[in-house]
């Protein structure tokens, strides 16, 4: 018996490359900070170096931080955000398991083990049987076990504490050359909106 060892390559299908943000700021890089309600509120594009590296090929990954300096809890949910192209295009926020999905990745590792026999014949007129055992490590697909932890987790952030994770969203229609991140504090009395501006890299 012969024991051959293999590694699978990860591909989820193509897919093109995706935009270089840039915040509009003086400096032109980092995460951007915004107040409202005492709630501070940082986001960050081009932040994103986990697992799928190739992620912001196929969605738009932004790191959102949150800081409550108020005296009660505010509660967040993933549908306070969403994107604004400079075509006035909108773009919700995708479910983390909707994204791991859509690379045909999986959320976990494993290990699959695939037995094969093979018969063939020789010119002297004798058989000879083989036989072998497959050992796959790693993923079926995209390693996309980091999307759904990595994830900006609903819910209350109490007084003092701070939230962070990543929204997901789809890449926006081509030729866009702008993008605004808007948030809508839906649990603060007022419903206070923050917005976040990038330029499209080359734009």
């Amino acid at each position: 018996m012969r024991l051959a060892l293999c590694l699978v390559p990860v591909l989820a299908g193509s897919a093109c490359a995706g935009p270089t943000l840039y915040p509009e700021t003086a400096a032109g890089t980092g995460a951007m900070v915004r107040e409202a309600g005492g709630l501070q509120v940082s986001v960050e594009a081009e932040a994103w170096h986990a697992r799928p590296k190739k992620l912001p090929d196929y969605v738009l990954p932004f790191l959102v931080r949150l800081r409550n300096g108020g005296a009660g809890p505010v509660v967040i949910a993933r549908t306070d955000f969403l994107v604004l192209d400079d075509a006035n295009r909108q773009y919700l926020p995708l479910p983390p398991a909707e994204v791991v999905s859509m690379l045909g990745g999986h959320a976990s590792s494993g290990v699959a083990v695939s037995p094969s026999v093979g018969v063939a014949g020789s010119s002297a007129g004798g058989t000879i049987f083989g036989a072998g055992l497959g050992i796959a490590l790693g993923q079926y697909g995209t390693d996309a076990r980091d999307i759904i932890p990595e994830a900006l987790a609903e819910g209350p952030v109490q007084p003092g504490a701070e939230a962070k994770g990543f929204l997901y969203f789809p890449h926006p229609a081509s030729g866009f050359k702008s993008l605004r991140l808007v948030m809508i504090i839906r649990d603060l009395s007022g419903q206070p909106r923050v917005d976040f501006e990038f330029r499209r890299g080359g734009s």
